[in-house]
């Protein structure tokens, strides 16, 4: 599920496309979202050669740079200029750039139209499989009160320098009032630090 997820996050099908246009409420938002979507697809595409090309360069070019040490015929590694790594990481990031931004773009674009809710967490789940080197991965799920006298569910993964808590009120949007929806979310952030009592 997870990593189809992230297939889906990297490259949207036109299904899912189809959907978020689906879920907004006027033309523009649905111009917008075709737009961003298929300049993401385009970033990618440019951009997978490119970030092969940047690795390879940056891991494979110091090797041959120590190799050279030891074999001449790879002594021109060695010698090479010194901005050749530079260079390859500022090609790397020019790479993926285009993309983060439009994957931005859609996102925003996708709920343009949403609607934004107060809710509150009700589960937390630390990811123990992500780098610990970096800010802790937390699935989050949200219940949500509405004013039809309902409540809705939703389903997050947010990076948080302090770690979220059962009963804290965070902000949301979503395009629909399906409760089972969990993945029609833009997690906004956690309102405060005090956890909200849950009405008797």
């Amino acid at each position: 599920m997870r990593e189809n997820a992230i297939v889906q996050t990297l490259f949207p099908p036109r299904a899912q496309t189809a959907e978020w246009t689906a879920a907004a409420r006027t033309p523009e938002t649905r111009a917008r979202i075709r737009r961003w979507a298929r300049l993401k697809r385009v970033c990618l595409v440019l951009a997978i050669p490119g970030t092969c090309v940047s690795v390879l360069v940056l891991v494979g070019f110091p090797l041959l740079a120590v190799a050279g040490l030891f074999v001449p015929g790879l002594r021109i590694f060695t010698d090479a200029p010194w901005w050749v790594a530079p260079a390859a990481l500022a090609a790397l990031v020019a790479m993926i750039l285009p993309w983060f931004v439009t994957s931005l773009l859609l996102e925003a674009a996708c709920y343009a139209d949403g609607t934004e809710t107060l809710g509150t967490i009700t589960e937390v789940v630390v990811d123990t499989t992500s780098d610990s080197e970096g800010q802790p991965q937390y699935d989050l799920t949200i219940a949500a009160e509405l004013d039809q006298d309902a409540s809705i569910r939703r389903s997050v993964r947010t990076a948080e320098r302090r770690e979220p808590r059962v009963g804290q009120a965070v902000r949301f949007l979503h395009n629909t009032l399906d409760p089972g929806a969990l993945d029609d979310i833009l997690y906004l952030g956690v309102v405060d630090d005090t956890p909200r009592r849950k009405r008797s």
